[in-house]
């Protein structure tokens, strides 16, 4: 008797997304936004407004409702958009950034340079 054998791989991909809102701070309290944004998974805040946030099971129009839900003001805005593999960032960011984008985007490729 024949012996045939069937294998099944599993393979996660793990996205890095970048989350940008234009906020009232000034007049609302948006703690629970951030909270929010921090629970989607591992996480870069480089500036005030602007987010990267790596994950392997996030649909961005599901969580864009969730987002929305934090928002206080009608002139509040907010953005998600998903950083695919072949998509180039080129910016002056601190190192440690970089070596977070490069490992929770599955980076090969180094491309240190400075300029």
């Amino acid at each position: 008797m024949e012996k045939k054998y069937l294998c099944t791989q599993i393979i996660t991909v793990t996205m890095v997304y970048l989350i940008a809102y234009n906020i009232n701070e000034g007049l609302y309290d948006y703690t629970e936004l951030k909270e929010y944004i921090k629970s989607l998974g591992s996480f870069q805040h480089p500036m005030d407004d602007i987010w990267f946030v790596s994950s392997n099971d996030l649909d961005e129009e599901v969580e864009i409702k969730n987002l929305k839900q934090h928002l206080h003001s009608e002139k509040d805005m907010i953005i998600i958009m998903p950083i695919h593999s072949n998509n180039r960032l080129i910016g002056w960011m601190p190192k440690a950034f970089w070596q977070w984008f490069k490992i929770n985007r599955n980076d090969q490729e180094n491309t240190d340079r400075e300029v």
